[in-house]
């Protein structure tokens, strides 16, 4: 897999960054990716003062369609970027240059993907977060994305509940 993409250079001083994090739920994969590609599911989520917006041409149908423009704001993070390929099991966001979370001389996230497959009678979801980080700051991003990261599961299984209600 390959998660680098050209147009994507590496500053100096800086290490890629990429964690990987797994869920499980009892959830079908069409119940999983309905809440997934359900733009509500990260607007509403938000707490001012951040935000999350999608913004579509005028050929665009969807939130979540290839193409699609994403911002996710707010004091000390810009994510701007687009949607990029989307199948029946699999979802990217690619961050455009410019993008940073704390400070751009600190942490510029890339791309943010998501998988899901069957594992038995149950679906295995999987987030990926690719970042360029500053050297000196590098374990303390590791760190912080376990944080970060670890209630995903639980809000995702509890969201697709409330979704399918």
């Amino acid at each position: 897999m390959e998660t680098q993409k050209a147009h994507q250079v590496k500053p100096r001083n800086f290490k890629t960054h990429i964690f990987t994090k797994e869920y499980e739920t009892l959830y079908s994969e069409e119940e999983i990716w309905k809440w997934l590609n359900n733009a509500d599911t990260f607007i509403k989520s938000q707490v001012w003062p951040f935000r999350v917006e999608f913004l579509r041409n005028e050929y665009q149908t969807k939130d979540f369609e290839t193409g699609v423009l994403n911002n996710h704001h707010g004091p000390g993070l810009s994510l701007a970027g687009k949607i990029g390929e989307i199948t029946p099991h699999y979802r990217d966001l690619e961050y455009f240059y410019g993008s940073y979370a704390l400070s751009f001389r600190l942490v510029r996230p890339f791309r943010l993907e998501f998988w899901s497959e069957n594992k038995g009678d149950k679906r295995i979801v999987k987030v990926q977060l690719s970042s360029f980080v500053s050297k000196s700051f590098y374990s303390i991003w590791a760190w912080s994305q376990k944080i970060f990261w670890n209630r995903f599961g639980k809000k995702m299984n509890s969201g697709i509940k409330k979704l399918l209600k």
